[in-house]
C-alpha cells in the first residue's frame, strides 16, 4: 500500500525546517557584515536557507521515502489468522513516520493476540488429547481384559463365555459409537459437514424422535410428552442434522431423569413475527450447576460422570449439537438448577410459506 504523498511532504518539511533556519541565519549573519545593511542580509540569509531547506527535503525523500514505504508494506502484509485484520485500521497521520509507528504498534498487538490464541489451542489440544485418550482406554483395556480371560479358560466355561462374549461387544460398539461422534464433529468443526437447507415439517420429525426413544424411555420409566407444537409448522434446516440434536437432546433427557420422570417436547412460532420456530425439550432430571452450565457443551464434559459411562454416553452430544446450531446460525440455551431438571432451547428459521414444497 502506497503511502499518501501529502504524507512525505509533512515528513519532509518537519525533517528539513530546522537546518533551513538555522542556516538561513547563519547566511544572514555573514550577509550583514558583508554588505553592511538589512536588505542584503536578508537576501543572502534567505537564499541560504531555501537551499539548504531544498536540499535536505530532497535528499531525505531520496533516502526515507521507499524504506519507509516498504517497511509499512512489510508490516500490513503480515498474514494474521484473527478477525480477518489483513490491514491496520486508516488513520490521518501528522507524518510518514508516525503512521510507520502506527502500524507496528498494531502489528504488535495483533501479533500478541496470535500468541494467546496459539496458547489457548494448545492448551485445548492437550486437553483433547488427554480427554480422547481416556475415553479410548477404558473400552480398549475392558475388551483386553475380557478377551484374555475367555483365552485363559473361561471361553469353555458355559456360565461366563457368552457374558464376557457380550461384554466385549459392548465394549466395542461403545468404541464404534466414539469414533463416528468424533468424525461428525471433526466435520462440523472444519466447516466440511455444512447443512443442506430444505423445508422440513417439524412436527412429523419430533414425533419421529419421540417414536424412536420411546422404548428406552420406557424401560428408564420416564414418559416423553409432545405437550405444546404449532399445527402444519415447517423449518427450513438440515433434516438429518436437527434429527440428531433431538435425539441427542431427548437421549440425555432420558439418561439423566429421575425414577418416573417426564420430558416435555414442544415447538411454537415466536411472537410476533413468526419468524422463528422455538423448539424446547423440559425434564425433570438432576439437573445441572450454574458452574458445570458453562461447560456442558464442551467436548467429554459430563455432568454425572458415572451414570453417563454406565449408559454408554460419549461425553459428545452436547457438543455436537452445540456445532450443528451454530452451523445453522442459531445457538442453543440452556436453564438448569440442581434437583430441578434442565431445559434445553433453540430456534429454527420458520418455513411455512414453502409448505408446498414438502414431498410426503
Amino acid at each position: 500500500m502506497s503511502p499518501d504523498p501529502e504524507t512525505y511532504f509533512k515528513t519532509g518539511y518537519r525533517l528539513s525546517i530546522a537546518p533551513a533556519l538555522v542556516s538561513g541565519l547563519l547566511f544572514g549573519v555573514i550577509g550583514l557584515v558583508w554588505f553592511g545593511h538589512g536588505w542584503g542580509a536578508l537576501a543572502i540569509g534567505g537564499a541560504g536557507g531555501g537551499l539548504v531547506f531544498v536540499t535536505v527535503y530532497f535528499t531525505a525523500r531520496q533516502i526515507l521515502q521507499k524504506r519507509l514505504d516498504h517497511l509499512r508494506s512489510l508490516i500490513r502484509g503480515v498474514p494474521f489468522r484473527i478477525n480477518n485484520s489483513a490491514h491496520p485500521p486508516e488513520k490521518k497521520h501528522t507524518d510518514e513516520l508516525e503512521a510507520v509507528l502506527h502500524d507496528t504498534q498494531w502489528s504488535r498487538e495483533m501479533i500478541s493476540r496470535e500468541f494467546r490464541k496459539m496458547d489457548e489451542a494448545e492448551n485445548y489440544r492437550k486437553e483433547f488429547i488427554g480427554d480422547i485418550s481416556h475415553e479410548l482406554k477404558t473400552p480398549i483395556f475392558s475388551v483386553q481384559g475380557y478377551l484374555e480371560t475367555l483365552l485363559d479358560g473361561a471361553l469353555k466355561d458355559p456360565e461366563v463365555n457368552e457374558l464376557f462374549l457380550s461384554k466385549a461387544m459392548k465394549n466395542v460398539n461403545r468404541l464404534i459409537i466414539l469414533t463416528n461422534d468424533l468424525m461428525e464433529i471433526s466435520r462440523l468443526e472444519t466447516g466440511e459437514l455444512k447443512p443442506e437447507l430444505t423445508v422440513i415439517p417439524l412436527n412429523n420429525l419430533i414425533n419421529d424422535v419421540i417414536d424412536s426413544l420411546q422404548y428406552k424411555a420406557q424401560q428408564r420409566n420416564v414418559r416423553i410428552v409432545f405437550e405444546e407444537k404449532e399445527t402444519n409448522s415447517f423449518a427450513l434446516a438440515d433434516r438429518n442434522q436437527i434429527r440428531q440434536v433431538m435425539v441427542n437432546l431427548i437421549d440425555n433427557a432420558i439418561k439423566y431423569n429421575m425414577p418416573d420422570g417426564r420430558i416435555y417436547v414442544s415447538s411454537r412460532f415466536s411472537l410476533p413475527d413468526r419468524k422463528k420456530i422455538i423448539i424446547s425439550i423440559r425434564d425433570t432430571g438432576i439437573g445441572i450447576s450454574q458452574d458445570d452450565l458453562k461447560r456442558v457443551t464442551e467436548r467429554f464434559f459430563r455432568v454425572d460422570k458415572s451414570r453417563s459411562r454406565e449408559q454408554g454416553g460419549t461425553g459428545l452430544g452436547l457438543s455436537i449439537v452445540k456445532h450443528i446450531l451454530e452451523s445453522h446460525k442459531e445457538q442453543l440455551e440452556i436453564e438448569s438448577k440442581p434437583g430441578q431438571g434442565s431445559v434445553f432451547r433453540f430456534e429454527l428459521k420458520s418455513a411455512d410459506h414453502h409448505s408446498d414444497l414438502i414431498s410426503a
